[in-house]
């Protein structure tokens, strides 16, 4: 990590790249933000209407195969009460009605108690399509009391057609038939208009299960059916189906999100709710149908919403990072290639920092600022070598006077010793006969009147002798002091 940081301060090519590198990817940054934001917004719109429409199709679908069957229903209808003096054509009618609708999975004209005397109490032509065969049977008895049957009380009751809730055929006499069916009922009418029994057609919620299962617009959605009162009649738990409704585990754990969504459903309303179920963030797309009460709902996980847009952030990220780096890359072999002529600017500035001022400076022919740089430091490089070498020739110069100076300098303090020595040694020769003449005359001085005439002739003689010998060195020191005076003068000359 240490090498890297100091070849990154130590190369000005890595810097630049890396600073252009960091603008474009805040450029980028900033762009991608805002076009993401954007895109997340348009791909979110683009998957309500996927999953809108994909709910509305199935509706429409399946509404559309209701209003068949009614129809079918309804004309079939006519047929039998135009025949109700023929109590056998009943079977052939209820054959027809399968035949001509596949989709019906059974079907039942029944009649109230004796309305056939020569029939018994019980009388209903019921037919079932197996899936190879269409099989017919009179149904009713004692264990089968078709007459307390939700399928034919119910239309009777209320006088008018009407779809039921999917209950549970168990029939083991007759015809065996273990399904699950909604029925379509209807009362059937005398001539009088006399309710006298009632014509069912029967649908196996296995088809409303498969077309609703089919609405997948993302690989993890999956659709519900609620019946009335919110009963589960299509899910994909199937332990919750016909003991559970959408309000049921609210009791156990309090959630208004899933409890709103059962109410709007209930009260047959169109639209989407944001909720979280089994611990993920959802999207629930509602409906109902128009022929019954029932209400079907696409649930699409968030994840699958947005991973169009996660795969694509995902992918412009990559190729964002791979083009930067390719920038980095490219930009710092073309700034290495164009700093190449200031490399050689540094090597040759620091041979003339090592004072190597004849070196050769290299040329790249360039006319923009670094061929300008490389002409001014040529030029620069050229006029140190002139001065450099004019400094050169006056530091020798003055370097030869000092020599001189120094030379001078030495002889005259040799002389200097050598005349302090000579006055010394002088004074050292005077200073016995100055000491004699200056006694002598302390002697005169104190005892002259004392002394003989021969006596002071010796004193005086002594003195005079004394004198003599102090003159004679004053006079060989002046000498002397006269000859180095010329001689000083005469190399002052020279020089």
């Amino acid at each position: 990590m240490r090498n890297i940081l100091g070849h990154i301060r130590r190369s000005l090519s890595t810097r630049l790249s890396l600073w252009v590198a960091v603008i474009v990817a805040a450029i980028f940054a900033t762009v991608y933000s805002m076009l993401f934001s954007e895109i997340r917004e348009v791909m979110r719109e683009e998957a309500f209407s996927k999953a809108t429409k994909t709910l509305e199709g199935t509706v429409l679908h399946i509404d559309n195969t209701l209003h068949s069957v009614e129809v079918a229903s309804n004309n079939m209808l006519y047929n039998i009460e135009q025949h109700l003096d023929n109590p056998d054509m009943m079977f052939e009618l209820s054959r027809q009605t399968l035949k001509d609708n596949p989709i019906l999975t059974g079907c039942s004209i029944s009649f109230d108690p004796f309305y056939y005397k020569s029939k018994g109490q019980y009388f209903s032509a019921y037919s079932y399509n197996d899936g190879k065969n269409i099989l017919t049977e009179q149904e009713g008895n004692e264990e089968y009391q078709y007459h307390t049957m939700d399928w034919y009380l119910i239309p009777r009751l209320l006088d008018r057609p009407y779809w039921l809730e999917p209950y549970m055929e168990d029939a083991s006499v007759g015809i065996i038939v273990n399904d699950i069916f909604t029925s379509y009922s209807q009362p059937i009418h005398d001539k009088r208009g006399k309710t006298v029994g009632t014509f069912s057609v029967d649908i196996c919620l296995d088809w409303f299960s498969e077309t609703v299962s089919a609405a997948k617009p993302y690989p993890n959605s999956y659709s519900i059916l609620l019946g009335r009162g919110g009963t589960f009649l299509v899910h994909p738990d199937t332990t919750r189906l016909f003991y559970e409704t959408i309000f049921t585990r609210t009791l156990e754990k309090p959630d208004s999100a899933l409890r709103a969504l059962g109410n709007a459903m209930l009260d047959r309303e169109t639209g989407y709710k944001e909720m979280e179920i089994d611990g993920e963030d959802c999207y629930v797309f509602y409906k109902p149908f128009k022929n019954t009460e029932w209400s079907v709902a696409i649930i699409c996980k968030e994840s699958d919403i947005i991973a169009p847009y996660v795969r694509m952030k995902w992918a412009y990220l990559s190729i964002a990072a791979i083009g930067i780096l390719l920038l980095v890359v490219f930009s710092s072999r073309i700034v290495r290639k164009n700093l190449r002529p200031l490399r050689h600017l540094t090597k040759s500035a620091q041979r003339v920092a090592d004072e190597h001022f004849n070196g050769d400076v290299h040329e790249s022919h360039r006319v923009d600022e670094i061929g300008q740089l490389e002409s001014s430091f040529k030029t620069m490089q050229q006029s140190l070598a002139g001065y450099v070498g004019e400094i050169k020739q006056q530091t020798e110069t003055l370097e030869g006077r000092n020599r001189e100076l120094e030379e001078a300098y030495e002889r005259a303090t040799q002389d200097e010793r050598m005349k302090t020595s000579v006055v010394r040694h002088m004074t050292g020769q005077m200073a016995e006969p100055v000491s004699h003449i200056v006694k002598t005359a302390q002697v005169i001085r104190d005892g002259g009147r004392q002394m003989s005439a021969d006596e002071l002739r010796a004193k005086t003689r002594e003195m005079t002798d004394n004198t003599t010998k102090v003159t004679g060195l004053l006079d060989e020191l002046l000498k002397t002091a006269q000859e180095e005076t010329r001689t000083t003068k005469g190399k002052e000359g020279e020089s």
